[in-house]
C-alpha cells in the first residue's frame, strides 16, 4: 500500500488553487449609467441647440456622456480647468472651455 506524502499533496492543491485564481477574469466594476435627455450648445450661438437622448455614466466623479455618436469625457481631475460643472435638481450642465456646453436632464 502506497502512502501519499502530505507535503506533496498540499503543494499540488495549492498550485491547483493558484491556477484557478489566475484563470478567473478580473472583477469588472461598472459605472452608474442611465439614459437621459441632452442639450448640446455650440460655441457659435448662431448654430441650433442639438437635443435628444443620451447615455450618462459616472464613476468616482468621472463622467462620460454619449450623445449622437459622440463621446464627451469629463475627468474629475480636470474640473475647473477644462470644464465647469453645475448640478441642479433637473440635471447637470457642463460648460466646456472652448465655449460649448452640454446639459444632461433627468426624465
Amino acid at each position: 500500500m502506497r502512502l501519499h506524502n502530505p507535503l506533496k499533496l498540499s503543494s499540488r492543491l495549492l498550485l491547483l488553487a493558484a491556477c484557478f485564481t489566475i484563470a478567473q477574469p478580473a472583477t469588472r466594476v461598472d459605472a452608474d449609467s442611465t439614459m437621459a435627455h441632452c442639450l448640446l450648445s455650440d460655441q457659435n450661438p448662431s448654430l441650433p441647440v442639438e437635443s435628444g437622448p443620451c447615455r450618462f455614466s459616472q464613476r468616482q466623479g468621472n463622467v462620460t456622456i454619449m450623445f449622437r455618436r459622440r463621446t464627451f469625457d469629463f475627468p474629475y481631475r480636470e474640473a475647473g480647468l477644462r470644464y465647469q460643472r453645475s448640478n441642479s435638481k433637473a440635471g447637470i450642465r457642463f460648460d466646456m472651455s472652448e465655449g460649448s456646453s452640454i446639459e444632461v436632464l433627468w426624465r
